[in-house]
């Protein structure tokens, strides 16, 4: 039987938090719909990567691209996904984000075949392989999680933006899956490396979205909740432990945040269990307008 959640402090943002979905980020509302746009998702095999591509094949995504490390879960991915969602076309790639040549191999590809990304899902992490302090693990066990979490993710935005058959005008969309413990170290006590990796790696997001307009790359990154996936089990994390998020809740929100509805949060970071229609309020949205800090990494007091 699962036991609550343990108590983290909730961001004074909204005053409903949800831990499944709901309406307003439904992906068959018409005003979410994804059809005739090409998606790829990294990381998308397992856990909160293939909710997220269940949830653009239920708002009529064209093709869904996800990437995946092991090649037998993949195609056991394509498979399932391509039996559910029969009027969408799933591709499966199998490669490591943090291989350089093999990334830039796979959109090579794309290109030759044509193929132009419209929305850019960063959901493969990489989390150290034992729980420890940041100089307990050093240099050699802790880089991994930056080539991974931030220069690979660097990496595919790039390639993402540059595409040269990219017609003009064509608006893209950026979506970076991070967490809480970019601002919550008490989330990761255990794992502080992958904390600092992803304040890197979303902060580096941040930068680039202030760059550059939401008409030309909407950019927006979100915590996904707390979900149940294999790398938590593969923490030691026990499935009874918690009372777990519904996976398909940042699913719906991933979507969501592609929407013109979500214009307004470019370049900044939510959490998925927020209550979309607060904050799209008349006063959080003056907040967000008139606060350049606001929902962005930083440094706090000053």
């Amino acid at each position: 039987m699962a036991v609550p959640v343990p108590i983290f402090p909730k961001p004074d943002i909204v005053k409903t938090f949800h831990k499944t979905p709901y309406a307003a980020i439904s992906p068959s509302r018409p005003e979410l719909s994804q059809k005739g746009r090409v998606v790829y998702v990294t990381g998308g095999a397992a856990g909160i990567g293939l909710a997220i591509c269940h949830a653009f094949a239920l708002a009529e995504a064209a093709t869904v691209i996800l990437t995946g490390r092991r090649e037998g879960p993949l195609n056991e991915a394509v498979k399932a996904l391509s039996k559910e969602h029969p009027n969408t076309r799933f591709v499966g790639q199998a490669l490591d984000a943090s291989d350089r040549s093999a990334t830039e191999k796979a959109w090579a590809q794309l290109d030759s075949d044509g193929i132009v990304v419209d929305v850019l899902v960063l959901n493969a992490a990489h989390i150290p392989d034992r729980p420890a302090s940041v100089l307990e693990l050093g240099y050699e066990e802790l880089w991994p999680s930056f080539v991974t979490n931030v220069g690979a993710n660097l990496d595919l935005i790039d390639r993402f933006y540059h595409q040269k058959k990219r017609a003009a005008g064509q608006k893209l969309s950026l979506v970076n899956i991070s967490t809480m413990a970019i601002h919550e170290p008490s989330a990761v006590t255990t794992y502080p490396g992958y904390g600092a990796t992803k304040n890197a790696g979303t902060m580096t997001v941040q930068m680039i979205a202030r760059g550059i307009l939401p008409d030309d790359m909407q950019v927006l990154s979100f915590h996904p909740g707390i979900i149940y996936t294999e790398s938590v089990a593969k923490a030691g994390v026990p499935a009874e432990a918690f009372a777990w998020d519904d996976v398909n809740l940042p699913g719906h929100y991933a979507v969501w945040a592609t929407s013109e509805e979500a214009k307004f949060l470019h370049g900044r970071f939510t959490w998925a269990a927020w209550d979309v229609e607060e904050l799209k309020t008349e006063e959080a949205r003056k907040k967000i307008e008139e606060d350049q800090a606001y929902l962005r990494v930083g440094v706090i007091g000053i």
